[in-house]
């Protein structure tokens, strides 16, 4: 037992800290806060694995934004910016971050193996 708990403690430490905050980071940032605790893992992988399992769209207008489904959850949230082209039209950006609630979902998810990427 002794053992468990010296292997747990940097898991729980992590999860701790993600519980506390309250700020949403990019995919590419989850991808690298997995990888420094044991999960082998970039940001393809983990855009290509939320896209096969359900929690982003994968394909049309909405690719890689989030399914509805995450969203209900909130597991995501979508940032849109506009900017303005040189020929005088408006483009919208929609950016997906994941939300604090999203972080410890998926680090749950895959720090306890039920995820495969």
């Amino acid at each position: 037992l002794e053992e468990q708990y010296k292997a747990n403690t940097p898991k729980v430490l992590f999860a701790e800290a993600v519980a506390a905050s309250h700020t949403s980071i990019l995919v590419g940032e989850m991808a690298t806060l997995l990888r420094q605790n044991g999960v082998d893992i970039g940001g393809k992988r983990l855009f290509r694995f939320l896209r096969e399992n359900g929690y982003l769209c994968s394909q049309g207008e909405r690719y890689n934004l989030p399914t509805q489904r995450s969203m209900d959850r909130g597991w995501f949230e979508v940032k849109e910016t506009t900017s303005v082209q040189p020929d005088g039209s408006i483009r919208v950006n929609r950016t997906t971050k994941i939300s604090g609630k999203g972080q410890q979902y998926f680090i749950r998810l895959f720090l306890s193996g039920d995820a495969t990427a």
